[in-house]
């Protein structure tokens, strides 16, 4: 952690975040940040080239010693080292970082001498991307004056990961399955029998209920003019399958697939291009929440896993369907939910999308490190990246 210090350190308000990240070359890797915050200084250099990302987070580090003109101080800790992360639990290097992350963001005073761009919302990394350097606001002064959000509350108990794991599955995903109203379990895919059928194009065909369900969802966080104002802030989604029958289903027989979302906002444009398709009430459905048939986006790239045509799906292939064919190895769920920046996280507290995502994924990695099929926020030695797949 990159880190401004109110000396003397009287108690944790005198530490000012301003950026949080992990290595398995740690040397290498504070090396090159120092020298690309070099490369930064001074600021009044910087020029917008008009690409999304021109105020790095380099640039953005360097403007805050410019402003505070203090020393910038680093912490470093081996995670194998720590008996807990900071919700008392057994953490992973990637872990903690998302939820670090996370915790800094939600103190508003951070939210704009922060300069990590992964955890974050993307509403933030759009503004920072329309007003470049104007976005930092920090001084000496406020250096040390930082007071705790005092809308912050202590996280509900629970034993273990995997007790947090199942409490926040039997109150989303259960509960669900469980509501009379609701339609959920819904299949992701078109089958007959587990054969899935094929569009048109020849990719995979989601059923009919799942593409309802992801316009349903969708149109709590867009409308025909883009972004909601009142919106939540994106679709969170979980790929599972059951070990049970549906009427018997408890939070053990939730198995986690995958995790991911979709937020509303983009990097580069206000409407993100996943929810297009959604706010314009269009047919198409290339993106489609992360779930579009287009190249680079879920179905799209299980299709052409399936056909031999791309490995990015690969793994899911493997694990979801038989060798060589279009049928699946058992039922395959999708559990959509529009996701406000209010809603707790498993942990019992408020989380962003940006935020919960990881948190869930490093919560099911826990519990099923064998089935889960993210390769994003999982430990180096993830099955799931030792299979001898490539990297996504």
């Amino acid at each position: 952690m990159l880190y401004l210090l109110d000396k003397p350190a009287e108690d944790a308000t005198a530490i000012a975040p301003v950026y949080i990240g992990e290595s398995n070359n740690i040397s290498t890797r504070i090396g090159n940040h120092s020298r690309k915050i070099r490369a930064a200084l001074p600021t009044s250099t910087w020029e917008d080239d008009g690409d999304w990302g021109s105020f790095s987070k380099y640039d953005h580090i360097a403007l805050i010693q410019e402003h505070t003109e203090q020393p910038l101080y680093v912490w470093i800790i081996d995670v194998d080292e720590l008996n807990a992360g900071p919700y008392g639990y057994p953490t992973y290097r990637q872990e903690l970082e998302a939820k670090l992350v996370g915790l800094v963001y939600a103190q508003s005073q951070y939210e704009r001498m922060s300069a990590n761009r992964e955890f974050v919302p993307n509403r933030i990394l759009y503004e920072i991307g329309q007003v470049g350097p104007d976005w930092v606001a920090v001084d000496s002064e406020s250096v040390g004056d930082s007071q705790p959000s005092n809308e912050q509350r202590p996280p509900q108990a629970a034993d273990s990961k995997a007790d947090r794991w199942y409490q926040w599955v039997g109150g989303t995903i259960i509960a669900d399955i469980q509501e009379d109203v609701s339609p959920d379990p819904i299949p992701i895919f078109a089958e007959d029998g587990l054969e899935v059928q094929l569009t048109e194009d020849g990719s995979l065909k989601r059923s009919a209920a799942i593409d309802e369900q992801i316009r349903r969802a969708g149109l709590h966080c867009v409308d025909s003019g883009g972004v909601r104002e009142d919106g939540c802030e994106g679709l969170l989604y979980m790929m599972y399958q059951l070990d049970a029958p549906v009427e018997d289903v408890d939070p053990v027989d939730v198995i986690p697939r995958y995790i991911g979302k979709a937020e509303a906002y983009g990097k580069q444009r206000e409407l993100s291009s996943n929810f297009v398709e959604i706010s314009k009430n269009r047919n198409a459905t290339r993106s489609f929440a992360r779930w579009g048939d287009g190249n680079y986006w879920h179905s799209g790239e299980l299709s052409m896993a399936l056909r031999g045509e791309d490995e990015r799906k690969a793994h899911w292939a493997d694990a979801l369907f038989e060798p060589g064919s279009r049928t699946l190895k058992e039922q395959t769920y999708l559990w959509v939910y529009a996701w406000s920046q209010d809603n707790d996280g498993p942990y019992g507290v408020p989380a962003t999308l940006a935020e919960v995502e990881p948190l869930l994924i490093g919560l099911a990695y826990d519990v099923y490190p064998e089935t889960l099929l993210n390769k994003s926020g999982t430990p180096d030695d993830a099955p799931v990246k030792t299979r001898g797949v490539e990297d996504e």
